[in-house]
């Protein structure tokens, strides 16, 4: 037997069908909607600092720039047959390296390199084109439109060069490049935010880089 329902059956408070049907058409209580909305709130604050935040720069990552360029440097001083230089500015707060080009080849000498250490400041002006420095090297632009600066957090510890034959670690300091493909004997010791000291050193004959996790001297290498 069938049973039938009328419209007004259904209407009808007692009637089940129509007890589940209101009762599904509740909404949500004030309660629940704040539940929600708390719940939301914190998944957000967890995941925003997480996308905002800016990744560490590595090491690694600060001396690839300097090792490509100081290949390139040794590749153009082999092809153009002339010396180059990275120049270093070491001043506290306002370090800067940049690639300097002579006219012909040069060699080092102490005197000179100690006479240009005393201007003190860079001889990167590459809008001002009547102004000469006395220097033989110029800079050169190829390499570099403007002054390099290391990230944030990392700075110069010091420059040692074979030329000076010293540790640098004020003023302006210089690494040699020939066109037989020779690097002067340097390294670069470079400290990171946690105040770590890396020693970064290049092969004189090969150009090949290296990157030691400790501060180290010329001497300490040539042991």
């Amino acid at each position: 037997m069938i049973k039938t329902f009328c419209l007004k059956d259904l209407l009808t408070p007692e009637n089940s069908i129509t007890t589940s049907l209101l009762k599904k058409n509740d909404g949500f209580s004030m309660m629940e909607i704040v539940i929600v909305i708390a719940i939301i709130g914190g998944i957000i604050a967890a995941i925003v600092p997480t996308l905002t935040r800016k990744k560490p720069i590595l090491i690694s990552q600060v001396t690839r720039d300097i090792i490509i360029k100081f290949k390139q440097v040794r590749n153009a001083s082999k092809l153009y047959g002339t010396t180059y230089r990275f120049a270093f500015r070491l001043t506290k707060d306002d370090q800067a390296y940049w690639i300097e080009k002579s006219a012909n080849v040069t060699l080092i000498d102490k005197k000179v390199l100690d006479a240009d250490r005393e201007k003190e400041k860079s001889n990167f002006k590459p809008d001002d084109k009547e102004e000469k420095s006395p220097s033989a090297f110029q800079p050169d632009t190829t390499f570099f439109k403007k002054e390099q600066v290391l990230a944030s957090g990392y700075t110069f510890k010091s420059i040692e060069s074979s030329g000076l034959d010293a540790v640098l670690t004020d003023g302006t300091a210089y690494i040699h490049f020939f066109p037989q493909g020779y690097i002067e004997p340097s390294l670069i010791q470079i400290e990171d935010p946690k105040k770590n000291i890396w020693t970064l050193v290049f092969n004189p004959i090969t150009g090949q880089a290296d990157l030691i996790a400790e501060a180290k001297t010329l001497k300490d290498l040539n042991r």
